[in-house]
């Protein structure tokens, strides 16, 4: 899956999922429910022929996908519909809906994979939909996409109102707007609107009260320190790194309110597991000094392990241990644990937290343990090997990426022993599985469900091609191998062998022609 994040295991926990359907846009569930073009109605009806007129000639289109058995998407309805019928009059916003029963192939194209999913459309741009599923939420959400993203302010007194707003205000303080930091100051403004609030003071004399020099940029809140100016250089990746880890507490709790905040973090991310019930005052008073030490190389939360046993599993820890941390590092994406057979202090964990963003700990890789034997057909990987055998493979590589409690995958396993069998003499190739529900593997790779079948090419094996063909046969596989892998090969003599070469004759033949 690509986002390694731990967080997204949290937001799984944290945020409503259970107002989520599996998707399977193509299997109607005939429950006669489906929508009635006719019926009266404040909310647009896409298809194909209407989708991208329809979210471009609006400044702002919230678009529901949806399959009419869902019983989430049931339940949202009515709000939905009403939040249209208040915001009707404003022509400048669009609510829309999708029947992806109906129209499968714009639901992937907008990568639906489960009902109801919402996506608002800003000028024709496509960005997730995170306002509450309520009318309120769904009206505020979309007024407030209108306002302008950053505001200009005269006086101390417009910032002091504006500090009250917002609880995180961004100021940007500039002798004129248009220089190119103006430029790159809205520029970011408009892409982390959703962290913070934005404003600008432009050549104002108040302006030396809140930074000694200008351009400048000052955030504002309402915990910890309440004022934080900017130091280092007015660059891009110095800026958001500023607002993104001065926007959460220096040690503040991640839970069902606050998860929001925390997914965006560009720095490593450290979590604390505690027991609620317990003291922990001395734990999380070194653990915030270690904290603030550390202050822009890493952003720290604590868990109540208590609430939620399985983050710490997830992250590799037994669940069993507090105190406990752990660290999930974006740019390295990578997880580590502190031993839990260590003693927990500020000395242990503040040296192993300076080793981690120092580069000198290894990450954690959930991993089963290797196969003792491996010399069947189709390889095995585990967390620990799927790097050798598949991305430092010079061969080209079939992967299965399965999960044991998955039906399809079982249905699946004869067939793909059968391929493996078919071309274990074939040097040129080989077959894996790896159960990706037990082992981690790359982040980059995108695992969406189960199972997810994928040719590494032995030249390029930083793209693999996805297989979305037949998986009632194993020659469905072979002949997608052999059309796609970098290493030419003959296939094995056999009668199928002859009918998939008669096959490919054939088509060459047309082609001529």
């Amino acid at each position: 899956m690509n986002k390694f994040l731990a967080l997204l295991f949290v937001l799984a926990l944290f945020a409503n999922i259970a107002f989520s359907c599996e998707g399977h846009p193509e299997h109607d569930h005939g429950d006669g429910d489906h929508e009635h073009d006719h019926d009266e109605s404040f909310v647009k009806i896409l298809d194909s022929d209407n989708f991208h007129n329809s979210v471009s000639e609006h400044d702002v289109t919230l678009v529901m996908f949806y399959a009419p058995w869902c019983g989430h998407c049931k339940t949202l309805k009515p709000l939905y519909e009403e939040a249209a019928k208040q915001l009707s009059a404003n022509k400048k916003i669009a609510i829309a809906k999708v029947d992806c029963t109906q129209h499968e192939q714009l639901c992937k194209q907008n990568k639906v994979q489960g009902y109801p999913t919402l996506v608002v459309f800003k000028n024709g741009k496509a960005e997730p939909y995170e306002g509450d599923r309520t009318t309120k939420s769904i009206v505020q959400t979309l007024e407030e996409e209108l306002k302008p993203t950053i505001s200009t302010l005269e006086s101390n007194e417009d910032i002091e109102e504006f500090k009250k707003q917002h609880p995180i205000s961004v100021v940007g303080f500039f002798d004129n707007d248009h220089d190119d930091r103006f430029k790159l100051f809205s520029e970011l403004a408009g892409n982390n609107k959703k962290s913070a609030k934005f404003a600008v003071v432009i050549d104002k004399d108040f302006s030396k009260e809140h930074v000694e020099s200008t351009p400048n940029v000052v955030l504002f809140r309402s915990f910890d320190e309440p004022t934080v100016a900017h130091k280092g250089e007015f660059d891009s990746e110095s800026l958001i790194k500023f607002i993104k880890g001065n926007s959460v507490p220096l040690l503040g709790e991640i839970n069902r309110n606050t998860y929001k905040k925390y997914e965006s973090i560009a720095v490593p991310l450290a979590y604390l597991f505690i027991d609620s019930t317990q003291d922990n005052t001395q734990v999380l008073e070194d653990v915030k000094k270690i904290a603030t030490s550390q202050k822009g190389n890493a952003v720290f939360c604590w868990v109540d392990m208590k609430k939620f046993p399985q983050q710490a599993t997830h992250m590799g820890l037994s669940g069993k241990v507090v105190p406990a941390i752990s660290v999930d590092s974006v740019a390295n994406k990578a997880r580590y644990n502190f031993d839990e057979k260590e003693t927990f202090s500020f000395d242990t964990v503040s040296k192993w937290i300076q080793d981690v963003i120092g580069g000198k700990v290894s990450p954690f890789v959930k991993s089963q343990p290797e196969p003792e034997s491996n010399d069947a057909p189709v390889k095995v990987a585990v967390g620990t090997t799927f790097k050798k055998l598949v991305l430092d493979s010079p061969k080209d590589v079939l992967v299965e990426f399965y999960a044991p409690w998955c039906g399809h995958c079982k249905n699946l396993a004869p067939i793909y022993d059968k391929l493996g069998e078919y071309l274990k003499d074939v040097e040129s190739v080989s077959i894996v599985k790896i159960d990706a529900d037990s082992n981690d593997v790359p982040s980059d790779i995108e695992i969406r469900g189960y199972p997810t079948i994928m040719l590494f090419k032995a030249d390029d094996k930083e793209n693999p091609i996805s297989y979305e063909g037949q998986r009632n046969d194993h020659m469905n596989f072979v002949e997608f191998i052999q059309d796609n892998a970098a290493i030419e090969f003959k296939l094995p003599s056999s009668q199928t062998d002859d009918n998939v070469e008669s096959k490919k004759d054939s088509s060459a033949k047309h082609d001529e022609l």
